[in-house]
């Protein structure tokens, strides 16, 4: 496709007051409050989990101490593909514009690209009930995943619930019962609560009063102040609400090529082209790093 001065013919003439549709203010970056960034080197990268022991027992007198076999954990591997977007404009349009509009086309595409990271980074939670794998070959958020040793645990509620002091009190008690692919307690801290818009202000009220919620006794609230709030245009379910913890492995976000803008003139039909391309990859590796609800 190519644009010219056909396209947009009301830019050859003075006479326009404004030119509209390309200075809405945007959002700022959001995918990277809730997603690992890591910096890749190869067409694909591998996360791979060691699994530790158990707990020890009793050893009789005389008797051997157990040995039991240190185990390969899951797997995650990450494949970069390549993302981009460009248009071609006539030489003609470029001489005969006159708002200099087309010197905008870069900042376009730079929010074109900026935005198809924020989607895709969101997909991984969009998704996390259902299409979305992690490295134990079961979805993100999960009643089920298979441990190691053995066993299995959830990072979803028991009921399925919306977001109340009650529900996210209940993700807190729940996070605290993890334990590793071998069974041992682990101290992973919640850190951030993720939301749609449609949850905003259910989530202000839930992390910013110092009482119980829509109750006129004289309890606490011990929710408030304890999670940094997201509030992410770009998921898809208004119900759906995520507690994100301190995992150190988990929503990743793997970058092999910042987004760059790039630009030429072809010889022969005198034409600029310019295009954006970027080369990342998102994923799950380890179902620790939060703990979601779809609503009820």
């Amino acid at each position: 496709m190519t644009t010219g001065t056909a396209n947009l013919p009301e830019l050859l003439w003075p006479g326009i007051a404004t030119i509209w549709g390309d200075t809405y203010r945007r959002y700022p970056p959001l995918w990277n409050r809730m997603m690992i960034l890591r910096r890749s080197t190869k067409a694909f990268e591998k996360e791979q989990g060691v699994t530790g022991f158990g707990l020890a027992g009793a050893k009789g007198q005389g008797a051997s101490v157990p040995y039991v076999d240190m185990l390969q954990g899951y797997q995650r591997e990450y494949v970069n593909l390549t993302y981009g977007l460009g248009t071609i404009i006539t030489r003609e349009l470029m001489e005969d514009e006159q708002y200099n509009v087309i010197n905008n086309v870069p900042r376009m595409l730079a929010e074109s690209m900026r935005q198809t990271e924020e989607t895709i980074s969101a997909s991984v939670f969009n998704l996390g009930f259902t299409t979305m794998l992690g490295a134990d070959g079961v979805s993100f958020f999960n009643s089920a995943h298979p441990n190691v040793r053995g066993g299995t645990q959830r990072n979803i509620p028991g009921v399925a619930s919306d977001l109340t002091q009650a529900s996210l009190e209940q993700a807190y008690i729940d996070i605290h019962d993890w334990q590793d692919d071998s069974g041992l307690k682990i101290n992973l801290m919640p850190e951030k609560l993720l939301v749609a818009p449609a949850n905003r202000f259910v989530a202000e009220k839930i992390l910013g009063t110092k009482f119980a919620v829509g109750s006129a006794d004289n309890d606490i609230n011990p929710m408030a102040g304890q999670l940094d709030l997201i509030v992410n245009p770009f998921l898809t379910d208004p119900d759906a609400w995520f507690v994100l913890t301190n995992s150190r492995a988990g929503a990743t976000f793997m970058r092999r090529r910042n987004a760059e803008i790039t630009r030429d003139n072809e010889f022969d039909t005198e034409n600029l082209k310019t295009k954006t391309t970027a080369r990342f990859s998102v994923g799950v590796t380890d179902w620790r790093y939060a703990y979601g609800a779809s609503g009820s």
